[in-house]
């Protein structure tokens, strides 16, 4: 990103107040990159206790971030965003955005005049011009100049490995998918201490374009400061993000799916609620992005068993009518001569949605069905070794856990995420090896005494068979170590 160069004279800087806008977007799509804007961000958002930035993925940055910065959990920008949470809601993406809405350290100031849109409804101008005066007091006080100096080696070794599986990313698809170009950005960011969660954000410039903002999680690193990730999914995230820049401006600027978006999102309007989707449009944008990831991984040539594992992660996620929309956008594709751009299609997506009201107890009756039969040959987890899942005396000292599969995997990825219990129940470890007939994967651990430990061995992602088995349900590993 490039630097922007102030000339003041005396002490003419006024922290909070807005640069020099820059006029447009960003340019095409950037590489993956660690944003130090983010991290800075996310560091204060961790010193304040937000529960989705306590990871431990990271170790190898997370153990030197929480010691540089225990002096600092009471600092007054820490305290702001204390009070933020509990007034405003701020949370979850709010976070990164305003780190990319920021001129580069250690001038922190607003790229763009902050706005009570901008960068995020949550901030507000009172509260983002506030906070930008305390962050700059942080930056300085807390030595984060210097903290991230030393982290230098790290954040290159991290971007390199996003950098190459990035580049198997077809960025010309989006315009030959949705028949138009975005005039503006698409940038990856990889989050250090993100934990299991993706975010997506943009910035809108005064000529109306955007950089539309990918915050990369869903990743961790072993204690040696490997990066490991599972390819396909952060291929599909970052297919996902960007979809947005599409999909959203059609969809949200057409006044015929006012309704008819509002009929699918109350066939699933607790559901939708609960996963901070609380209303049609956003649960029509999410349902079409979604269904335009699965239309890549076809039109890139995925295999079956792939296609299948995505389209059931989003039926999980209770986008029961997914299959259906998948087939609608096989529809679009297939007759372009009709629909030349997504922007045409938008008559038929308000049919669809419509048609899957109408037709919701028999669309979830097909998926029960559907489900009952793969049941019967899923992927299942059969034992945790060497102690039974639940165990409430396990050796303190134990360095190896072994999940063992009723079935030979694939044997290359692996996705787990905390517990119930969230971080704080999360033990430390390394993924050491699959077992010669890969029906069972190693972790090397770090247990301490009398303590509660929680794991979850994700579904759908990256345990599966050469023959495209997989699991249906997440499986919890649940136990306690002994006292010494």
């Amino acid at each position: 990103m490039k630097k922007i160069v102030f000339l003041f004279t005396g002490l003419m800087i006024v922290l909070g107040a807005a640069a020099k806008p820059k006029a447009t977007a960003t340019t095409g799509v950037s590489e993956p990159a660690v944003d130090r804007r983010v991290e800075l961000m996310t560091i204060v958002a961790r010193l304040a206790g937000y529960p989705e930035y306590q990871s431990k993925f990271t170790p190898a940055y997370t153990d030197s971030l929480d010691a540089w910065f225990a002096p600092y959990k009471e600092h007054p920008a820490v305290e702001y965003m204390r009070m933020m949470r509990e007034k405003t809601g701020l949370s979850y993406n709010a976070v990164p955005i305003m780190g990319v809405y920021l001129t580069d350290p250690p001038h922190l100031c607003p790229r763009l005049p902050l706005t009570e849109m901008q960068p995020e409804s949550r901030w507000g101008v009172k509260y983002g011009t506030k906070f930008i005066k305390l962050l700059n007091k942080f930056y300085k006080e807390a030595r984060c100049e210097e903290f991230f100096a030393r982290q230098d080696s790290l954040f290159t070794q991290v971007e390199k490995a996003f950098g190459d599986v990035f580049a198997e990313l077809d960025t010309e698809w989006y315009a030959r998918f949705f028949g138009t170009k975005v005039e503006g950005g698409m940038i990856p960011i990889v989050g250090m201490a993100f934990g299991g969660a993706n975010y997506g954000g943009h910035i809108v410039y005064p000529d109306s374009t955007v950089d539309q903002y990918a915050f990369m999680g869903s990743w961790w690193m072993k204690h040696g400061g490997q990066p490991l990730f599972n390819r396909t999914g952060f291929l599909n995230t970052i297919v996902h993000e960007f979809s947005h820049s599409y999909v959203n401006p059609i969809l949200e600027g057409d006044l015929r799916l006012e309704i008819p978006k509002q009929k699918l999102f109350e066939l699933e309007a607790d559901h939708m609620r609960n996963a901070a989707y609380p209303d049609g449009c956003t649960v029509l944008n999410e349902t079409f992005v979604r269904a335009a990831v699965i239309r890549y991984l076809m039109d890139h040539k995925a295999d079956s068993a792939t296609i299948a594992r995505e389209i059931w992660e989003q039926i999980d996620r209770h986008f029961v009518w997914m299959p259906e929309a998948v087939e609608l956008l096989g529809e679009y594709e297939a007759d372009r001569e009709k629909y030349p751009d997504f922007r045409s299609f938008t008559p038929r997506i308000a049919e669809f949605c419509n048609e899957t009201a109408a037709q919701i107890d028999t669309i979830r009756a097909r998926r029960a069905a559907e489900k009952e039969r793969m049941k019967a040959n899923a992927l299942h987890v059969i034992a945790i070794e060497p102690f039974g899942n639940g165990a409430q005396d396990v050796d303190p000292k134990l360095t190896e856990i072994t999940i063992r599969f009723d079935k030979p995997l694939v044997g290359r990825g692996y996705a787990f995420n905390a517990g119930p219990g969230g971080e704080a129940t999360l033990f430390k470890f390394d993924v050491k090896n699959y077992s010669k007939d890969k029906t069972a994967l190693t972790l090397a651990v770090e247990l301490e005494p009398n303590h509660e430990y929680e794991l979850v061995v994700l579904h759908g992602l990256s345990f599966v068979t050469p023959e495209g088995i997989h699991m249906l349900e997440d499986y919890l590993v649940k136990f306690r170590t002994r006292a010494e």
